[in-house]
Protein backbone atom coordinates (compact mmCIF):
# COMPACT_ATOMS: atom_id res chain seq x y z
CA UNK A 1 0.00 0.00 0.00
CA UNK A 2 2.86 2.35 0.82
CA UNK A 3 4.37 1.82 -2.64
CA UNK A 4 1.00 2.50 -4.27
CA UNK A 5 0.61 5.67 -2.23
CA UNK A 6 4.05 6.88 -3.32
CA UNK A 7 3.26 6.16 -6.98
CA UNK A 8 -0.08 7.96 -6.76
CA UNK A 9 1.63 10.87 -5.01
CA UNK A 10 4.21 11.16 -7.78
CA UNK A 11 1.50 11.12 -10.43
CA UNK A 12 -0.45 13.70 -8.45
CA UNK A 13 2.55 16.04 -8.28
CA UNK A 14 3.24 15.58 -12.00
CA UNK A 15 -0.40 16.34 -12.82
CA UNK A 16 -0.31 19.52 -10.69
CA UNK A 17 2.84 20.65 -12.47
CA UNK A 18 1.22 19.82 -15.83
CA UNK A 19 -1.93 21.72 -14.84
CA UNK A 20 -0.02 24.78 -13.57
CA UNK A 21 2.38 24.94 -16.50
CA UNK A 22 1.49 27.95 -18.72
CA UNK A 23 -0.54 26.97 -21.76
CA UNK A 24 0.39 28.18 -25.22
CA UNK A 25 -3.22 28.34 -26.39
CA UNK A 26 -6.50 29.63 -24.98
CA UNK A 27 -9.00 27.25 -26.61
CA UNK A 28 -12.61 28.17 -27.31
CA UNK A 29 -15.43 25.65 -27.12
CA UNK A 30 -17.23 24.56 -30.27
CA UNK A 31 -19.73 21.73 -30.29
CA UNK A 32 -18.39 20.39 -33.56
CA UNK A 33 -21.12 18.46 -35.40
CA UNK A 34 -20.73 14.92 -36.63
CA UNK A 35 -19.63 14.84 -40.27
CA UNK A 36 -22.06 13.78 -43.00
CA UNK A 37 -21.86 10.11 -44.03
CA UNK A 38 -19.69 9.25 -47.01
CA UNK A 39 -22.49 7.90 -49.15
CA UNK A 40 -23.83 8.70 -52.60
CA UNK A 41 -21.41 10.96 -54.48
CA UNK A 42 -19.21 11.06 -51.37
CA UNK A 43 -18.60 7.30 -51.37
CA UNK A 44 -14.85 6.52 -51.31
CA UNK A 45 -14.42 4.68 -54.59
CA UNK A 46 -10.65 5.14 -54.67
CA UNK A 47 -10.45 6.64 -58.13
CA UNK A 48 -7.27 8.63 -57.41
CA UNK A 49 -5.43 5.31 -57.39
CA UNK A 50 -5.34 5.83 -61.17
CA UNK A 51 -3.61 9.22 -60.88
CA UNK A 52 -0.12 9.60 -62.31
CA UNK A 53 2.40 10.19 -59.53
CA UNK A 54 5.09 12.76 -60.42
CA UNK A 55 8.24 13.08 -58.33
CA UNK A 56 11.53 14.94 -58.66
CA UNK A 57 14.46 15.66 -56.31
CA UNK A 58 13.53 19.37 -56.24
CA UNK A 59 10.04 18.59 -54.94
CA UNK A 60 9.76 18.58 -51.16
CA UNK A 61 6.01 19.23 -51.09
CA UNK A 62 3.57 20.70 -53.59
CA UNK A 63 1.29 22.97 -51.55
CA UNK A 64 -0.02 24.54 -54.76
CA UNK A 65 0.37 23.75 -58.43
CA UNK A 66 0.04 26.04 -61.45
CA UNK A 67 0.03 24.90 -65.07
CA UNK A 68 1.93 27.40 -67.20
CA UNK A 69 1.08 28.70 -70.67
CA UNK A 70 4.07 26.63 -71.80
CA UNK A 71 2.52 23.44 -70.42
CA UNK A 72 5.10 23.20 -67.63
CA UNK A 73 4.05 22.41 -64.07
CA UNK A 74 5.02 24.92 -61.38
CA UNK A 75 4.94 24.30 -57.64
CA UNK A 76 5.75 26.37 -54.56
CA UNK A 77 8.06 24.88 -51.94
CA UNK A 78 8.42 25.23 -48.19
CA UNK A 79 11.92 26.69 -48.58
CA UNK A 80 10.48 29.67 -50.46
CA UNK A 81 11.37 28.51 -53.97
CA UNK A 82 9.26 27.80 -57.06
CA UNK A 83 10.05 24.65 -59.03
CA UNK A 84 9.23 24.02 -62.70
CA UNK A 85 8.73 20.49 -64.06
CA UNK A 86 8.65 19.61 -67.76
CA UNK A 87 7.87 16.19 -69.15
CA UNK A 88 10.92 14.56 -70.68
CA UNK A 89 9.84 11.29 -72.26
CA UNK A 90 8.72 8.94 -69.49
CA UNK A 91 10.15 11.14 -66.71
CA UNK A 92 10.14 14.79 -65.69
CA UNK A 93 12.96 17.33 -65.84
CA UNK A 94 13.01 20.12 -63.29
CA UNK A 95 14.63 23.39 -62.33
CA UNK A 96 14.18 26.14 -59.75
CA UNK A 97 12.85 29.27 -61.47
CA UNK A 98 12.87 31.67 -58.52
CA UNK A 99 13.65 32.02 -54.83
CA UNK A 100 10.63 33.99 -53.64
CA UNK A 101 11.42 34.18 -49.91
CA UNK A 102 14.21 33.25 -47.57
CA UNK A 103 12.73 30.18 -45.92
CA UNK A 104 9.04 31.12 -45.81
CA UNK A 105 6.72 28.70 -47.58
CA UNK A 106 5.11 29.51 -50.93
CA UNK A 107 1.51 28.37 -50.43
CA UNK A 108 -0.54 29.77 -53.34
CA UNK A 109 0.11 30.28 -57.07
CA UNK A 110 -1.90 31.85 -59.89
CA UNK A 111 -1.11 33.42 -63.26
CA UNK A 112 -2.03 37.03 -63.95
CA UNK A 113 -2.96 38.55 -67.30
CA UNK A 114 0.63 39.76 -67.85
CA UNK A 115 2.03 36.23 -67.62
CA UNK A 116 3.49 36.67 -64.17
CA UNK A 117 3.14 33.92 -61.62
CA UNK A 118 1.59 35.51 -58.53
CA UNK A 119 2.70 33.75 -55.34
CA UNK A 120 1.19 33.87 -51.87
CA UNK A 121 4.04 33.22 -49.46
CA UNK A 122 3.80 33.22 -45.69
CA UNK A 123 4.95 36.84 -45.40
CA UNK A 124 3.36 38.45 -48.45
CA UNK A 125 2.19 38.44 -52.07
CA UNK A 126 4.80 38.37 -54.82
CA UNK A 127 4.95 38.66 -58.61
CA UNK A 128 7.40 36.25 -60.27
CA UNK A 129 8.86 36.36 -63.77
CA UNK A 130 9.49 32.66 -64.31
CA UNK A 131 11.86 33.29 -67.24
CA UNK A 132 14.21 35.75 -65.56
CA UNK A 133 13.64 34.71 -61.95
CA UNK A 134 12.88 38.31 -60.99
CA UNK A 135 10.68 38.58 -57.89
CA UNK A 136 8.64 41.67 -56.99
CA UNK A 137 6.92 42.03 -53.66
CA UNK A 138 3.40 43.34 -54.28
CA UNK A 139 2.24 43.58 -50.69
CA UNK A 140 4.05 44.64 -47.56
CA UNK A 141 1.08 43.61 -45.46
CA UNK A 142 0.83 47.01 -43.81
CA UNK A 143 -2.65 46.61 -42.39
CA UNK A 144 -4.02 46.32 -38.87
CA UNK A 145 -2.56 42.81 -38.83
CA UNK A 146 0.71 42.59 -40.83
CA UNK A 147 0.70 39.51 -43.03
CA UNK A 148 1.88 36.42 -41.22
CA UNK A 149 0.14 33.56 -43.02
CA UNK A 150 -0.86 34.53 -46.58
CA UNK A 151 -2.25 31.33 -48.01
CA UNK A 152 -4.27 30.89 -51.22
CA UNK A 153 -5.30 33.34 -53.95
CA UNK A 154 -7.18 33.96 -57.16
CA UNK A 155 -7.20 36.91 -59.55
CA UNK A 156 -10.18 38.88 -60.86
CA UNK A 157 -10.54 40.08 -64.47
CA UNK A 158 -9.41 43.59 -63.48
CA UNK A 159 -6.21 42.21 -61.94
CA UNK A 160 -7.34 42.42 -58.33
CA UNK A 161 -5.71 39.70 -56.25
CA UNK A 162 -8.03 38.06 -53.74
CA UNK A 163 -6.19 36.11 -51.09
CA UNK A 164 -6.63 34.55 -47.69
CA UNK A 165 -4.70 35.12 -44.49
CA UNK A 166 -5.05 31.85 -42.62
CA UNK A 167 -4.29 33.22 -39.17
CA UNK A 168 -2.81 36.55 -38.14
CA UNK A 169 -2.43 35.20 -34.58
CA UNK A 170 -0.68 31.96 -35.47
CA UNK A 171 1.54 33.05 -38.33
CA UNK A 172 3.49 30.11 -39.67
CA UNK A 173 7.00 30.39 -38.32
CA UNK A 174 9.96 28.60 -39.82
CA UNK A 175 9.93 24.96 -38.76
CA UNK A 176 6.95 25.34 -36.44
CA UNK A 177 3.53 23.78 -37.19
CA UNK A 178 1.59 26.90 -36.22
CA UNK A 179 -1.51 25.77 -38.11
CA UNK A 180 -2.01 23.10 -35.45
CA UNK A 181 -2.16 25.71 -32.69
CA UNK A 182 -4.73 27.69 -34.64
CA UNK A 183 -6.81 24.51 -34.88
CA UNK A 184 -6.40 23.87 -31.16
CA UNK A 185 -7.25 27.40 -30.08
CA UNK A 186 -10.31 27.42 -32.31
CA UNK A 187 -10.69 31.19 -32.63
CA UNK A 188 -11.38 33.29 -35.76
CA UNK A 189 -8.03 34.81 -36.74
CA UNK A 190 -8.46 34.49 -40.52
CA UNK A 191 -9.13 37.18 -43.13
CA UNK A 192 -10.02 37.57 -46.81
CA UNK A 193 -8.20 40.40 -48.61
CA UNK A 194 -8.36 42.24 -51.91
CA UNK A 195 -5.05 43.62 -53.21
CA UNK A 196 -4.52 46.12 -56.00
CA UNK A 197 -1.16 45.00 -57.44
CA UNK A 198 -0.57 48.36 -59.13
CA UNK A 199 -0.76 50.42 -55.94
CA UNK A 200 -0.19 47.83 -53.23
CA UNK A 201 -3.40 48.93 -51.50
CA UNK A 202 -5.15 46.19 -49.53
CA UNK A 203 -8.72 45.95 -48.32
CA UNK A 204 -10.10 43.52 -45.76
CA UNK A 205 -13.22 42.00 -47.31
CA UNK A 206 -14.04 39.62 -44.46
CA UNK A 207 -12.54 38.89 -41.06
CA UNK A 208 -13.45 36.56 -38.21
CA UNK A 209 -12.71 33.48 -40.33
CA UNK A 210 -11.53 30.16 -38.91
CA UNK A 211 -8.23 29.49 -40.70
CA UNK A 212 -9.10 31.12 -44.02
CA UNK A 213 -7.66 28.96 -46.76
CA UNK A 214 -8.67 28.17 -50.37
CA UNK A 215 -9.81 31.09 -52.56
CA UNK A 216 -11.51 30.97 -55.98
CA UNK A 217 -13.44 33.34 -58.24
CA UNK A 218 -16.95 32.46 -59.33
CA UNK A 219 -17.45 31.63 -63.01
CA UNK A 220 -19.05 35.04 -63.66
CA UNK A 221 -16.51 36.92 -61.47
CA UNK A 222 -19.31 38.45 -59.40
CA UNK A 223 -18.17 36.71 -56.23
CA UNK A 224 -15.13 35.15 -54.60
CA UNK A 225 -15.23 31.95 -52.56
CA UNK A 226 -13.20 31.20 -49.44
CA UNK A 227 -12.76 28.03 -47.38
CA UNK A 228 -12.48 27.91 -43.59
CA UNK A 229 -10.41 24.85 -42.76
CA UNK A 230 -11.33 24.50 -39.08
CA UNK A 231 -15.03 25.23 -39.55
CA UNK A 232 -15.32 22.86 -42.52
CA UNK A 233 -17.23 25.36 -44.63
CA UNK A 234 -17.31 27.18 -47.94
CA UNK A 235 -18.48 30.80 -48.11
CA UNK A 236 -19.14 33.25 -50.93
CA UNK A 237 -18.23 36.93 -50.73
CA UNK A 238 -20.33 38.97 -53.15
CA UNK A 239 -18.40 41.56 -55.16
CA UNK A 240 -21.38 42.75 -57.24
CA UNK A 241 -25.16 42.72 -57.16
CA UNK A 242 -27.70 43.38 -54.39
CA UNK A 243 -25.65 41.34 -51.87
CA UNK A 244 -22.36 43.09 -52.62
CA UNK A 245 -20.16 43.19 -49.53
CA UNK A 246 -21.88 40.24 -47.86
CA UNK A 247 -20.28 36.93 -46.87
CA UNK A 248 -22.68 34.03 -47.35
CA UNK A 249 -22.14 30.43 -46.20
CA UNK A 250 -22.96 28.10 -49.11
CA UNK A 251 -21.72 24.73 -47.75
CA UNK A 252 -21.42 23.95 -44.05
CA UNK A 253 -20.19 20.87 -42.19
CA UNK A 254 -18.14 19.63 -45.13
CA UNK A 255 -17.19 15.92 -45.02
CA UNK A 256 -13.43 16.54 -44.87
CA UNK A 257 -10.82 19.05 -43.72
CA UNK A 258 -10.74 21.55 -46.61
CA UNK A 259 -7.54 23.13 -47.86
CA UNK A 260 -7.19 24.34 -51.46
CA UNK A 261 -9.95 25.52 -53.80
CA UNK A 262 -10.20 26.23 -57.52
CA UNK A 263 -12.99 26.70 -60.05
CA UNK A 264 -13.09 25.41 -63.60
CA UNK A 265 -14.82 28.49 -64.99
CA UNK A 266 -17.92 26.41 -65.78
CA UNK A 267 -19.60 26.58 -62.37
CA UNK A 268 -17.77 23.70 -60.66
CA UNK A 269 -15.56 24.21 -57.61
CA UNK A 270 -12.88 21.66 -56.72
CA UNK A 271 -12.02 21.38 -53.03
CA UNK A 272 -8.88 19.57 -51.88
CA UNK A 273 -9.56 17.78 -48.61
CA UNK A 274 -6.44 17.19 -46.50
CA UNK A 275 -8.19 14.14 -45.12
CA UNK A 276 -11.58 12.96 -43.95
CA UNK A 277 -12.83 14.45 -40.69
CA UNK A 278 -10.97 13.06 -37.68
CA UNK A 279 -12.38 12.30 -34.19
CA UNK A 280 -9.40 13.84 -32.34
CA UNK A 281 -10.19 17.29 -33.74
CA UNK A 282 -13.82 16.92 -32.73
CA UNK A 283 -12.67 15.98 -29.21
CA UNK A 284 -10.32 18.98 -28.98
CA UNK A 285 -12.96 21.43 -30.17
CA UNK A 286 -15.50 20.10 -27.69
CA UNK A 287 -13.11 19.97 -24.72
CA UNK A 288 -11.14 23.21 -24.20
CA UNK A 289 -9.68 22.08 -20.86
CA UNK A 290 -8.11 18.95 -22.31
CA UNK A 291 -7.01 20.85 -25.40
CA UNK A 292 -5.17 23.29 -23.16
CA UNK A 293 -3.56 20.39 -21.31
CA UNK A 294 -2.67 18.31 -24.36
CA UNK A 295 -1.00 21.19 -26.20
CA UNK A 296 1.39 21.66 -23.27
CA UNK A 297 2.99 18.38 -24.28
CA UNK A 298 5.77 18.27 -26.88
CA UNK A 299 4.46 18.53 -30.43
CA UNK A 300 5.82 15.11 -31.35
CA UNK A 301 3.52 13.64 -28.70
CA UNK A 302 0.19 15.24 -29.59
CA UNK A 303 0.65 16.36 -33.20
CA UNK A 304 0.19 12.95 -34.82
CA UNK A 305 -2.20 13.12 -37.79
CA UNK A 306 -2.26 9.37 -38.31
CA UNK A 307 -3.27 7.81 -41.62
CA UNK A 308 -4.59 10.36 -44.08
CA UNK A 309 -7.65 9.73 -46.23
CA UNK A 310 -7.48 12.61 -48.68
CA UNK A 311 -10.01 13.31 -51.41
CA UNK A 312 -11.27 15.90 -53.86
CA UNK A 313 -14.82 17.18 -53.40
CA UNK A 314 -16.62 18.74 -56.37
CA UNK A 315 -19.47 21.16 -55.67
CA UNK A 316 -21.48 23.62 -57.70
CA UNK A 317 -21.41 27.32 -56.87
CA UNK A 318 -24.34 26.93 -54.47
CA UNK A 319 -22.48 24.28 -52.48
CA UNK A 320 -24.31 21.20 -53.76
CA UNK A 321 -22.18 18.05 -53.85
CA UNK A 322 -21.54 16.81 -57.39
CA UNK A 323 -18.75 14.23 -57.14
CA UNK A 324 -15.70 13.12 -55.16
CA UNK A 325 -12.35 11.48 -55.94
CA UNK A 326 -10.63 9.60 -53.11
CA UNK A 327 -7.01 8.59 -52.55
CA UNK A 328 -7.26 5.02 -51.20
CA UNK A 329 -3.55 4.44 -50.56
CA UNK A 330 -2.46 7.80 -49.06
CA UNK A 331 -0.09 8.33 -51.99
CA UNK A 332 -0.65 12.06 -51.75
CA UNK A 333 -0.58 12.32 -47.95
CA UNK A 334 -2.53 15.43 -46.99
CA UNK A 335 -4.01 16.79 -50.22
CA UNK A 336 -3.39 20.54 -50.31
CA UNK A 337 -4.70 21.72 -53.66
CA UNK A 338 -6.42 20.62 -56.84
CA UNK A 339 -6.16 22.40 -60.19
CA UNK A 340 -8.42 21.55 -63.16
CA UNK A 341 -6.86 22.26 -66.55
CA UNK A 342 -8.37 22.76 -70.00
CA UNK A 343 -7.59 19.20 -71.10
CA UNK A 344 -9.73 17.36 -68.58
CA UNK A 345 -7.06 16.74 -65.93
CA UNK A 346 -6.92 17.42 -62.23
CA UNK A 347 -3.47 18.36 -60.92
CA UNK A 348 -3.02 17.45 -57.27
CA UNK A 349 -0.71 19.12 -54.76
CA UNK A 350 0.38 17.61 -51.46
CA UNK A 351 1.08 19.29 -48.12
CA UNK A 352 3.14 16.39 -46.81
CA UNK A 353 4.57 14.37 -49.73
CA UNK A 354 7.22 15.23 -52.38
CA UNK A 355 4.86 14.48 -55.25
CA UNK A 356 2.39 16.03 -57.71
CA UNK A 357 -0.52 14.08 -59.13
CA UNK A 358 -2.27 14.19 -62.50
CA UNK A 359 -5.67 12.57 -62.75
CA UNK A 360 -7.61 12.35 -66.03
CA UNK A 361 -11.24 13.10 -65.29
CA UNK A 362 -13.68 10.50 -66.61
CA UNK A 363 -15.73 11.56 -69.62
CA UNK A 364 -19.24 12.72 -68.81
Amino acid sequence: MRTLAIILGIFGVLFLVWWAWPARVDPAHWDEPEPPPLTGVLEPRGRLADAELISHPLLHTSEDVAIGPDGAVYSGQHDGSIVRLVRAGESWAGDTVAQVTDGFSVLGLQWDAQGRLIAAAIDGIYGVNVESGEVTRLSTGETEHPLAFADDLDIGPDGTIYFSEASYRWGAGQGTPQYAYDMAENRPYGLLYALDPATGEMEVLADGLYFANGVAMSADNRAVYVLETYRYRLSRYWLEGPQAGELEIVADNLPGIPDGLMGDGQGRLYIAMDTQRVPIMRFLHRNPFWTRMITKLPEWVWLRPGETKAFVLVVDEDGNYLDSFHDPDSRFGMLANVVPDDEGNLWLGSLTRPVIGRYALPAD
